[in-house]
Parts: C-alpha cells; sequence; structure tokens
C-alpha cells in the first residue's frame, strides 16, 4: 500500500500544469476536412482522433517542444516540430491557438516513422533500410503464431518445430544473431536452442520493425543478424475508451484463439490491459493424418501505464506469456520411424514429451524533455523459464530460469535544425539457473554481463541525411561450476564497433547506403555443450577455443516511387569471420545425429530483396504487392553452413469492394507463395524440392453501433504437402500442415469520456 501511495503521489506532481494543442486536419488539394485522421505526440505517445469536422485537441501536459505525427488513410504522413519558444529554429507551428494541417492525398504512403532508431525519424530520412509492418497488415490471411507473420516480410523466415514452437530468421541468420526488443527492451529467452519459441504473442502489438544485418550499434553485441523490434498498439485517443475483441478458429488444428484489449485515455493517465488464450490440437497433414505432439496452448496478459508531467512521460509496461507446447518426433525408442509419428487419431490433451515456456517481462521507461535535450532510462527486468518433460511427467529432463536486468541510458543533444547526437549506456545482467530436479543440463549454470558505450551521430543537408556512430561492448562469461567433466571457465570479450550511412532522397527517389559491423562472444551453450539436446533431435559436442565473431555489411537500397507505383532494390553483403557453425558428424549416438560446434575463418552472406507496389490508376481498390527475397552463402569450405533458406517470391492481390452500408464486403485477398529448391547444402544435409501455396481471404464488416469486422479464408487452399527447408521436422519427414479454413470476429467498441476540467 506505502508503494501504491508514493506512486499516486510521484503522478500527482507529476501532473500539475495543463495546456491545449487544437486545430484541424484538411485535404491539401480540395480544402475539405480530413475525418478519422490520427494525430500523435511523438514524445508521449498521446494520440488524438479528427472527427468529421478535422478538428482534434490535446489538453494536458506534454514538452514545450514536440513533434506531431499526423496520418490518415489514402493521403501522406506528415511530421511537425512545434515549439512554444519563439527562438526555436527549424520550427513549423508555435504551440497555441489553433493550426491547420494540410496533408497532399497518396495512394501508396511508405514514408511511416521508425520507432527503433534512437530517435523518431521517417523512413525517407533514416540511411538503413527498416521494413516496417502494422500486424494487422501481416494478417491479412491470418497466421497461427508470430513467427509465420513476420514471414511475410522480405529476408525474414521462420524456423518452426510444429506450430507452437518458431523462431525468426533474417537474411539466413537466427538465435543469438537476431536480438528481439519489444518497446526498446531487450528479450532473452535461451533463443540459442533451436527448439526453444519467441516468448511473444500477438495482444497488444501494434507493429514490429526489422533491422536486417549487424545493428549492434545501439542494440548491443549478438546483432550479427538483425533486429526485430516489436511496439505496443497507440493508447486510446485522448478522453476515449476502447475495446478490442478478437475470436479466431482454425480447422487445421480444431484449435483457435480469443484475445480482449481494453484501452483508456484521459487528459493525464493512458493505460492498456490484456490478454489472450490459444488452444490447438495436433495439424492435420494433406494425406488426412495428424502430426502426433504437434498439439499446443497458450495464455498471456498483458498491461501498460503511462502518464507525463510538465517535459517529462513515464511507461510502465508488463507483459506475461506461458506456452505448453508437444515435441513432436521425440521419441526415448533406439529406432525412429518416421511414419510412426503421423497418426490417425487428432489429440489435444498434453502428453510427454512436452515443454513448458514462461517469460515475464517488465520495464520502466522514463524521459525527460529539456531545451535542445531529451534524457531517456529504460529499466528492465526479464525471467523465462523452461521447462522440458521427457520420460517422466513428475521429474523435469530440463529445467532452466534465466534472469535478466538490463538498463538504458540516452542523451540526444539537438544542436540545430540540421544536426542532432544521441550519446548512451547501456548494460545487462543474466544468471542463467538449472533446477536442481532436472535429470539433464544442457548448459551449466552461469553469470553473463554486458556493458556497453556508444554515440551517434546525425545530419541533415538538402535532399540528404548522414548518420554515424561508433560502440565499445564488453562481455564476461563465468560458468559457477563443472560440467560434463569440463571445469568451470571465466571469459572476457570486447570489441569497438561502427556504423556509416547516407540517404538522399526526393518525392521519386531514393537512394541509401551503409556499412555497419558487429560482433558476437561465444555463447556457454557453444563452449561447453557435450550431450544429448532431445528437443533439438541431435547430439551436440561444444569447443572452448571458439573466439567472438565478427561482422561487416555493406547494404544499399533503391526506391522509385511514383504516385501509384514503388520499387524497392535492396542488395546487401554480409562478411561474417570465425563464423560459429553446427557441423553434422557422420555419426549416431542413441539414434540422434551428432552435431559438433565448429568455427570458419570467414563465411560470406549475400543476395538481395525485390519490392514492388502497384497500385493502377484505371483501376482504384486494386492493390498488386510482390516480392523476392534470395540469398547465398560463399565459405572456403562448399559444405559448412546448413539451414540457409531458400528463394522465395510472394504476391498478393488485394481488391476494396466497399460494397454495402450497413453490412460492407470490405476486401478480397489472394497471397501467392513460391519457395525455390534448395540445393545449396551444408555436410549431410538434404536438399528441399520447389513448392508453391496459395491462400485467400475475404473481409467483412458490420457498421453498426459497435462495428463488427468478420474475416473468412483459407490457408494451402490447393492442400499442397511440402517439408519447409527450415523446419526442424525434417529429419523425420513430417510434412507441414494441409489446408487450414478459419473464421476470424473482431468487435471494436470505442466510447468518447467526459472531458476533464483543465
Amino acid at each position: 500500500m506505502k508503494f501504491i501511495a508514493l506512486l499516486a503521489a510521484f503522478v500527482a506532481l507529476s501532473t500539475s500544469a495543463q495546456k491545449e494543442l487544437s486545430g484541424f486536419v484538411k485535404s491539401k488539394v480540395t480544402n475539405l476536412p480530413i475525418a478519422n485522421a490520427r494525430i500523435q505526440i511523438e514524445e508521449t505517445g498521446e494520440t488524438s482522433v479528427s472527427d468529421e469536422t478535422g478538428a482534434f485537441l490535446f489538453l494536458g501536459n506534454y514538452p514545450e517542444s514536440i513533434h506531431l505525427h499526423v496520418y490518415a488513410m489514402e493521403f501522406e504522413s506528415k511530421v511537425l516540430f512545434l515549439t512554444q519558444s519563439i527562438q526555436a529554429r527549424g520550427r513549423d507551428y508555435l504551440i497555441g491557438g489553433k493550426i491547420d494541417i494540410f496533408l497532399a492525398e497518396r495512394h501508396l504512403d511508405l514514408e511511416d516513422i521508425t520507432v527503433s532508431t534512437a530517435v523518431n525519424v521517417q523512413k525517407n530520412k533514416s540511411p538503413f533500410l527498416i521494413e516496417t509492418r502494422k500486424l494487422s497488415d501481416l494478417n491479412g490471411i491470418a497466421t497461427l503464431n508470430m513467427g509465420e507473420a513476420l514471414a511475410k516480410i522480405p529476408g525474414v523466415y521462420q524456423s518452426s518445430l510444429g506450430n507452437g514452437i518458431s523462431k525468426p530468421v533474417i537474411r539466413g541468420l537466427q538465435g543469438i544473431r537476431v536480438v528481439s526488443l519489444l518497446n526498446g527492451m531487450r528479450m532473452e529467452g535461451q533463443q540459442w536452442g533451436g527448439d526453444h519459441g519467441m516468448g511473444i504473442s500477438e495482444v497488444g502489438i501494434g507493429s514490429v520493425e526489422v533491422i536486417k544485418g549487424p545493428a549492434s550499434l545501439l542494440y548491443g553485441a549478438d546483432a550479427l543478424g538483425g533486429v526485430l523490434y516489436y511496439s505496443d498498439e497507440s493508447y486510446a485517443a485522448v478522453n476515449s475508451q476502447s475495446v478490442k475483441v478478437q475470436s479466431i478458429y482454425h480447422s487445421n488444428t480444431n484449435g483457435g484463439t480469443l484475445r480482449m484489449l481494453y484501452k483508456q485515455s484521459n487528459q493525464k493517465f493512458r493505460f492498456l490491459m490484456g490478454g489472450s488464450y490459444s488452444n490447438h490440437a495436433d495439424f492435420k497433414l494433406p494425406n488426412q493424418k495428424f502430426a502426433q505432439n504437434s498439439r499446443f496452448n497458450e495464455s498471456v496478459l498483458k498491461a501498460a501505464l503511462s502518464w507525463n508531467g510538465k517535459n517529462k512521460v513515464h511507461h510502465l509496461r508488463y507483459s506475461f506469456n506461458h506456452v505448453i507446447s508437444g515435441i513432436p518426433g521425440d521419441t526415448p525408442d533406439s529406432l525412429i520411424k518416421p511414419l510412426d509419428f503421423q497418426v490417425q487419431i487428432q489429440g489435444r490433451k498434453q502428453m510427454i514429451p512436452a515443454q513448458f515456456f514462461e517469460n515475464h517481462y517488465l520495464s520502466f521507461e522514463n524521459k525527460w524533455f529539456l531545451e535542445r535535450n531529451e534524457v531517456s532510462l529504460l529499466l528492465g527486468q526479464t525471467l523465462n523459464q523452461l521447462t522440458e518433460y521427457d520420460e517422466d511427467v513428475s521429474i523435469p529432463g530440463i529445467q532452466m530460469r534465466l534472469w535478466n536486468s538490463l538498463y538504458t541510458a540516452k542523451w540526444t543533444h539537438t544542436f540545430g535544425p540540421k544536426l542532432k547526437v544521441v550519446n548512451g549506456i547501456q548494460g545487462m545482467l543474466q544468471n542463467n539457473v538449472n533446477g536442481l530436479n532436472a535429470t539433464e543440463r544442457l548448459i551449466p549454470n552461469s553469470l553473463s554481463f554486458d556493458n556497453g558505450l556508444f554515440s551517434m551521430w546525425m545530419y541533415s543537408l538538402n535532399h540528404w541525411n548522414f548518420q554515424a556512430g561508433l560502440r565499445y561492448d564488453l562481455r564476461y562469461i563465468k560458468t559457477l561450476e563443472e560440467f560434463k567433466g569440463k571445469q568451470a571457465i571465466s571469459k572476457s570479450y570486447g570489441s569497438p564497433n561502427a556504423s556509416i550511412g547516407a540517404i538522399y532522397s526526393t518525392d521519386k527517389f531514393t537512394f541509401r547506403t551503409n556499412v555497419s559491423t558487429g560482433y558476437r562472444a561465444p555463447h556457454p551453450s557453444e563452449l561447453l555443450a557435450n550431450g544429448f539436446h532431445h528437443a533439438a533431435l541431435r547430439y551436440e559436442i561444444g569447443d572452448e577455443q571458439l573466439g567472438p565473431e565478427r561482422a561487416s555489411q555493406l547494404d544499399l537500397s533503391f526506391e522509385v516511387k511514383r504516385d501509384h507505383l514503388v520499387l524497392i532494390v535492396n542488395p546487401f553483403l554480409n562478411n561474417i569471420q570465425q563464423f560459429v557453425y553446427l557441423q553434422p558428424i557422420d555419426s549416431m549416438v542413441d539414434n540422434l545425429p551428432v552435431f559438433a560446434y565448429k568455427q570458419l575463418d570467414r563465411a560470406l552472406f549475400y543476395g538481395s530483396d525485390f519490392g514492388l507496389h502497384y497500385h493502377p490508376h484505371f483501376a482504384h481498390h486494386l492493390h498488386i504487392e510482390t516480392t523476392y527475397s534470395y540469398l547465398n552463402v560463399m565459405t572456403a569450405t562448399d559444405s559448412s553452413v546448413s539451414m540457409i533458406p531458400p528463394g522465395r517470391f510472394m504476391m498478393s492481390l488485394r481488391y476494396q469492394l466497399d460494397l454495402g452500408k450497413k453490412i460492407q464486403i470490405k476486401d478480397l485477398l489472394f497471397q501467392y507463395t513460391y519457395m525455390n529448391k534448395q540445393n545449396k547444402l551444408a555436410f549431410n544435409e538434404t536438399a528441399s524440392p520447389a513448392y508453391q501455396l496459395l491462400d485467400a481471404s475475404i473481409q467483412l464488416k458490420w457498421n453498426g453501433k459497435t462495428p463488427v469486422d468478420v474475416q473468412f479464408g483459407c490457408r494451402n487452399i490447393l492442400n499442397t504437402s511440402y517439408i519447409d527447408h527450415l523446419s526442424r521436422l525434417k529429419n523425420i519427414s513430417m510434412p507441414s500442415p494441409g489446408r487450414n479454413i478459419y473464421i476470424s470476429v473482431n468487435f471494436n467498441f470505442s466510447h468518447q469520456l467526459k472531458k476533464e476540467k483543465g
């Protein structure tokens, strides 16, 4: 109770002054009002929505200088700089009175704000090509997990172990080499294991940003493959509340998901809370059999609270994720027969072997805004618990708890309208503890400490924007016990990193170029592994002599932009020295293949992503979007890097029907995927044939007092039998799921609150 009282007093002191900001959003061509435009104060996260007259209003506390992000369907996005100081240079408006904001009509607007950068900038001013996707767009064809949704982004794939366990793959790299962040807080969940899931669900997530290639400058060591940055949905508009309820059913797993999210905002506070529950039986194969023990269920809770005072804002966030997932293909039998895992009866009740994942994420973010300065401090605490039952439901085969305490402090100084500098320090302390009753250990009890200093400089000149930065990271690893005949170790690693990039952008063309470096210290699992990893279906042997990996990437992008066409070409070259990989050895232990951790002098990853979005003038409601991702790897030896994704071509046709009034047919979507064959293989790796998939959906909307969206769809319409090259079930010849018919029902309710007196 004392804590609650102190928090209430602190909040009250933080919310004393009241300021008003209002205006109108209008069309630049017709001067008519734009309804339902979203206007957001980037510094605080406060949001307002324009009414039928185009009017919007903010009444409360916000900094003296703010960036106002304005966006609306079928119009350009715009960022305005507002200040109370008449002396401020580079301002668009002065705060006070009413302002008129004019937006130009634009059928294709890809210049959204990026939140994964140290300072929120529009994409056409960032030297790094950042793929930004709203989760609602990724689920135009509904998915069963976050990994499936992310795999629709160019250059991003998934490595899955059934439907319940999925890991992101960026340009052929996965696991420790891909860093995930939730609202800026680094997520740690034993991602070094090929059978460990992502630990995040879609509840309350508004968008995801993908940075491809080494991104160590802002996010620390390890991000050689890239970064996934998840952002929460915006809070409700000022003085309003909303409720979103979604129910979705999948025929293939005879299961579904129920989600709920409640949001409320007034002049002083903003909060959201939600949860979800998913339950899925074994997935159905194209041959009408079922993948035994591919069942899973997931429970999620999420809450966030935000409040701001004069020149400061605070965000307190918590999320909880619990997954119980069967492990298809894992068996104590000494002789594995792949067809034994394809059964006639679909099971739902949990059986062993199974994994129990539990993730807690708690963060407290604070920002202070002074004249030309922004100071932020993010404190976080995460806990990941992984428990695996192999043969006895009462005694865990594996039980690991990973505690991660972290902080990030940043200072941003604006010298003027052209130059901005970000300096910061980051650190995290990890403690991995094995359960006392577990019969097996994959890694020993250990401690890991990271610390890093960085500085980033941004300069603008006419159509050019430049960015450069330096960073130094230090990692200390200590194991706390002897492990499988190997003595405890104590190792230190350190490395500088740098990045430099430039972008030239006009209304018609954008060119980016950047060079960045990255570094990753070896993980205890790579140094000390010496035994079975049943869920990954292999026997692993580590090497204490492994050194750190170092990466250097050249990334280019060319964008051609017209009123009805956007074309993007993004070639890259990522050179990784001392590359650590798992080398299959031509031997078996208890019928499991043996893999050993090895190190190459160099692995060169290169390729390109292509994107085309065409919105023909003669067919106003038609959108045609195609992407192609290509990747190749060169090494000193021809057979060293396994699980490299093949080329992928995707095309989607979306037609906005907008038929009817009370009951409206909104969208008709067709999606086609062609996956190339993969015959560039590592030693003992098997080739994968090409395959193609066809998906479709239709969206209906009931425009009643409480709007309801209904989506019908079908995945794998042709019931194609295929095995993805990155599937962890490939070694037991288990195909991916067959045809899946789904229905999704969404209820969206919003209500305007009574305005408070200032």
